[in-house]
């Protein structure tokens, strides 16, 4: 191939591409859950198998979707995608071909998950009683704002 010109053998083909866009894409996921031993598994994900199942239990319902039309991501396979994020350097592109997704859905479930850790945050993230009393202790002094326990 000497130049972009060869890239499509049509002019007829051109024309569909704008008419319709590009062939959907269908991609092979593997299922590194599974295929992936103990060892193998935390090396590229940076948790257990047995933490990384106790940690998607408790987000698991804000990633199910209500039916399997086009092919919907299962909850496992987004925890996995966005794990997959936190623990290497971040690259998206590097984590859709590492998954089998294309590079825009691997965006939407790291902020989907993101949102969803995040959401969990009162539940495990607690002010120790010293911090809270020195918030306290600004917004009696200073009315600095937000300094106080909502």
């Amino acid at each position: 191939m000497d130049n972009d010109e060869d890239i499509f053998e049509d002019d007829l083909e051109i024309l569909d591409i704008i008419d319709f866009g590009f062939p959907r894409q269908i991609y092979n996921s593997a299922n590194h859950f599974v295929n992936l031993d103990e060892l193998s598994f935390f090396r590229r994900f940076r948790l257990t198998k047995n933490t990384t199942l106790a940690l998607l239990v408790l987000i698991e319902e804000e990633l199910e979707f209500p039916s399997d039309i086009n092919q919907s991501v299962s909850p496992i396979t987004q925890w996995l995608t966005c794990l997959r994020y936190y623990a290497t350097d971040g690259h998206l592109m590097a984590i859709a071909d590492f998954i089998g997704m294309h590079t825009s859905t691997v965006s939407r479930i790291i902020l989907r998950i993101s949102r969803a850790i995040a959401s969990l945050g009162q539940r495990f993230i607690k002010m120790p009683e010293q911090l809270q009393q020195t918030a306290q202790d600004f917004f009696v002094t200073a009315r600095f704002p937000r300094a106080t326990k909502k």
